[in-house]
């Protein structure tokens, strides 16, 4: 009987297994929504935690604020003066952000069938006590104050008026009176309340009796009764506030929070224990429902196995037996009317299919050996082609090659060069051909080909409307069919293939193919040979100018040899020179023994650029004077020296012949003489120097400095540490150019008091080149931060030791790839000062640290 296509689809497999499958979606849905369920609480559960978790960490963050302020702020002038403070913003909002918190958790599902509500608006109401308590606080503190402010700055103007009324009290008791106030004050003890009391009464007494003033009486009695009154506020406030062994707003404060974190924790139990019953009713839910799926796949699996088991076994033996014969022979007919009986007779038609399709590929297999050995020749072809390096031997193998491959009349190779096509090439019967074209003879087929970059294909030329109008590159013998393949490399375009025919059709489709897979081969290496012919040509005229550069090159060594001996014996002449001239200039220079005998100590590092220096110092005693100088002379070597051998001179001249005892008169006449010795005012002389000048009288124990360009560095001690101080000369140079809109001013002196500076460590004067040379990781300069740093580093240690780190410092500095840029000079000096015996009395309230 046969079934209707309804009754057909219902006993399918695919039907049965839709069902199997719907009934699990559905008992996975059922279990899905029941779980969503109970996610859900889950999750507004988690939400309660978290909220609670969030508010026991931000009441932390209040007890912290609380303690924070009541520690530091309570004593911090800065809020009695702006009434704001940090920690009561942060505060504020903490408890602000609790109250947002609370009124979220209060629409939560989960936290309405907890029934925890209660709870919530209990912790409310303490939280809104708390914060009532901590306002009150913050003003009872504000009226307490501190110092200068509120009742205690009151109580303190009150006292310092009677103290500073002119009048003729006893001090004894007025120090006993700030005294008890200072003992209430720290120790909180109400003892000092009533001595403070008694000593005012006593005071108040002696001022009845010894004041006669009558005005200044009843002023000083109503201070005194001011004072009094205010600090009998001051001790009411702070019991309200609350201190040792008294309960005040501070502890009502931490009892308030106590309950408020009581009170969290008890929700969070309550919280805990309702979530623990939905946890456990989860997990009854989902094993349930996992043994339920577990059992109907269960049934539906063994459903299946016994109803598909056995004829899938069946089909399967079937198939080994027809693989095993060769695909020969019908598969098991299984009789079924579901897809295993379809798939049954799909078999049996794909086995037929198969062996129809098994003899169409052995005829493909033929054809594939063909072109395998096509492939093979072009192979061998192209390999041939590739040996040659000239093009003429590439032509002729490629001509050869063709032979056996197409029947042709004549074969062509156009090479194109300067607008020409040359052209070379083989007649069928092996005669040469050559020849050339102009490109500007459009109408020629190798020109088209060579301008459009396209084959030109024709198996019938002479009745073809498209290329009726142009002629082949042969015009001498008949052609009824002709190929014409651009040759284009990577890098230029090389020129045109050409091959004719006498016949009609003379090309089939598969010579064409073969001819153009050649020409790839062709291509390289024609390309190749042409680059090789090229780069002879290249190599010969280089050759040709390298021997003509060698004859040249060989005529001026010897020329330059000559020069190099003579300038070897000029640079031994002038080395000699600068040599002497170094001994010259030492000997000029100040002995270090004497500067270091006349200061408690000092240094001198000294490093020039050259041989010889322009950078220099000076120094010279005269009466009580003494005299020291640090210069750095326009340019270093040869042209620093002189101007250096100059000012030098010119200074010992000036004070040994006039009396100068300013460091800034000495600099000005300086300025004045070099500019007159060097006519500076005729000619473009720009040379000068820049300077400064310490002037240290003995008598006095003063030192004056005037500076051009050139600051004084004054290390001084203090208890922070080491500081520097930069005591800056005037901004123009000794000499040198003067600008016509910048007038010269006289240089500015600085004077500093030795015997009223015992801060006073070191002074240091140097040139720019230290500051300036270039060295460290990034190659930058040293600078005079990093310079000012390094004093004020070693401004403690013995001079020999400061010296020794100064040098260390800058080689380190310029380490092996750098070298120095400039002359170096630093000196260093400690002046030599009385010890002060003199003391300084303190205020009284410094003295009572109050």
């Amino acid at each position: 009987m046969k079934l209707t296509p309804q009754k057909r689809q219902a006993k399918s497999i695919k039907t049965r297994l839709i069902w199997s499958f719907a009934a699990n979606i559905v008992i996975i849905f059922l279990l899905f929504v029941v779980y969503a369920s109970i996610r859900n609480i889950t999750i507004n559960a988690e939400q309660v935690s978290t909220d609670l978790s969030w508010m026991t960490s931000k009441i932390q963050e209040v007890k912290s604020d609380q303690k924070s302020f009541l520690l530091t702020e309570t004593i911090n002038p800065k809020f009695y003066e702006s009434k704001k403070n940090r920690y009561i913003t942060s505060h504020k909002e903490a408890l602000k952000a609790i109250d947002e918190r609370l009124e979220k958790m209060y629409v939560n599902s989960y936290v309405q069938d907890a029934d925890i509500i209660p709870s919530l608006r209990e912790l409310e109401k303490s939280l809104a006590v708390y914060r009532e308590s901590f306002d009150t606080l913050i003003h009872v503190q504000l009226e307490r104050g501190f110092k200068s402010y509120g009742t205690e700055g009151e109580m303190r103007r009150s006292i310092y008026s009677v103290m500073n009324s002119g009048y003729d009290l006893d001090q004894v008791k007025i120090l006993s009176l700030r005294r008890h106030e200072k003992d209430y004050i720290l120790r909180k003890d109400k003892r000092y309340v009533s001595k403070l009391v008694d000593v005012l009464d006593d005071l108040k007494s002696d001022i009845n009796r010894t004041v006669r003033d009558k005005y200044g009486k009843v002023f000083i009695i109503g201070a005194l009764e001011k004072y009094k009154t205010n600090f009998l506020k001051l001790v009411s406030l702070d019991e309200q506030l609350g201190f040792y062994g008294k309960t005040g707003i501070k502890d009502n404060l931490n009892d308030q929070l106590a309950r408020v974190e009581d009170q969290l924790v008890n929700i969070n139990e309550v919280i805990k224990e309702y979530d623990q019953y939905w946890k456990r009713l989860n997990i009854v839910v989902l094993i349930s429902f996992a043994l339920t799926i577990l059992t109907v796949n269960a049934l539906l699996l063994f459903y299946l196995l016994s109803r598909l088991g056995k004829p899938i076994n069946l089909l399967s033996k079937s198939i080994q037996k027809i693989v095993e014969e060769d695909f020969q022979g019908e598969l098991y007919t299984i009789k079924t009317k579901d897809e295993l009986g379809d798939l049954s007779d799909d078999f049996n038609f794909m086995i037929n299919k198969m062996n129809e399709r098994r003899n169409e590929i052995e005829e493909q297999q033929v054809e594939l050996t063909e072109t395998y050995e096509k492939i093979d020749q072009i192979r061998q072809i192209g390999s041939k082609l590739s040996r040659h390096l000239k093009v003429e031997g590439i032509i002729q193998e490629f001509y050869h090659s063709l032979l056996n491959t197409l029947d042709f009349s004549s074969f062509l190779i156009g090479i194109h060069q300067d607008g020409i096509m040359h052209y070379q090439g083989f007649s069928a019967s092996g005669e040469k051909m050559a020849f050339s074209r102009n490109l500007s003879e459009s109408t020629h087929l190798g020109v088209q080909c060579f301008e459009r970059q396209e084959p030109i294909i024709s198996n019938d030329y002479m009745n073809s409307n498209e290329l009726k109008h142009f002629l082949p590159v042969l015009t001498t013998e008949k052609i009824s069919s002709l190929i014409y393949l651009p040759l284009i490399s990577s890098s230029s375009k090389i020129g045109v293939l050409a091959v004719h025919s006498e016949d009609v059709n003379a090309f089939s489709d598969v010579q064409i193919n073969m001819l153009g897979s050649i020409v790839v081969y062709a291509v390289n290496a024609l390309d190749t040979a042409i680059n090789y012919q090229n780069m002879e040509e290249l190599v010969d005229r280089k050759t040709v100018q390298l021997h003509d550069h060698r004859n040249q090159l060989m005529e001026k060594n010897a020329l330059l040899e000559g020069a190099l001996e003579e300038l070897e014996v000029k640079n031994q002449q002038q080395t000699s020179s600068i040599q002497y001239a170094k001994r010259i200039q030492q000997a000029l220079l100040p002995n270090i023994s004497l500067i270091r005998s006349r200061f408690d100590d000092a240094f001198v590092f000294y490093r020039p650029k050259d041989i010889v220096s322009g950078d220099f110092y000076w120094f010279e005693e005269k009466g009580d004077l003494t005299y020291m100088a640090v210069a750095d002379c326009t340019g270093h070597g040869v042209p620093g020296a002189f101007m250096s051998i100059l000012g030098r001179e010119i200074l010992s001249n000036l004070i040994n012949t006039q009396e100068i005892v300013s460091p800034g008169k000495l600099l000005d006449e300086l300025h004045v003489r070099i500019r007159i010795v060097l006519k500076q005012d005729r000619v473009n002389n720009k040379d000068g120097m820049d300077i400064g000048m310490c002037v240290i009288n003995k008598r006095t124990n003063e030192l004056k400095f005037a500076g051009a360009h050139h600051p004084l560095y004054v290390v001084k001690e203090s208890e922070e540490g080491n500081t520097i101080e930069t005591i800056d000369g005037n901004k123009q140079s000794i000499g040198g150019h003067m600008f016509k809109k910048k007038q010269y001013e006289p240089f500015k002196e600085h004077v500093i008091d030795l015997n009223n500076s015992p801060e006073i460590l070191s002074f240091y004067m140097s040139s720019d080149g230290y500051q300036d040379q270039f060295g460290g990781e990034e190659g930058r300069k040293f600078y005079k931060k990093s310079f000012r740093n390094l004093m004020t580093d070693i401004a403690k240690k013995p001079m020999y030791e400061q010296k020794s780190l100064i040098a260390m410092k800058i080689d380190e500095w310029m380490g092996a790839e750098h070298k120095q840029t400039d002359d170096i000079l630093v000196i260093g000096f400690k002046p030599t000062r009385p010890r002060s015996t003199t003391i300084d009395f303190s205020s009284i309230d410094e003295i009572l640290n109050v």
